[in-house]
């Protein structure tokens, strides 16, 4: 039982990983269009802004989105209120 709870510990890690990738690729290019749609003009071919601004945009994007994901997704353990409950469920009212 525990190997199968640390193996989906570490799949899920790996999953919040690779979306997190995912999204940081993603939101850098789309932090580069918008910087070259609505930044100021480039005066030259290396236009710092837009690489700081894209890759300010993908961080953003694949720290909310790994988080999100391994909140979603993490195995938790029952809470002592649950079980409480369900043993006061099981037991025969008495009058």
């Amino acid at each position: 039982m525990r190997q199968k709870l640390s193996a989906k510990r570490v799949a899920e890690i790996l999953f919040s990983l690779l979306v997190a990738s995912l999204l940081g690729l993603g939101g850098s290019l789309a932090g580069w269009y918008l910087w070259r749609q609505f930044g100021p003009t480039a005066r030259d071919a290396d236009d710092t802004g837009g690489y700081l601004f894209g890759l300010l945009v993908g961080g953003v994007l694949a720290v909310c989105g790994g988080v999100a994901c391994l909140w979603r997704f993490w195995p938790r353990a029952r809470s002592s209120r649950a079980e409480s409950i369900s043993a006061v469920d099981r037991k025969p009212l008495e009058l």
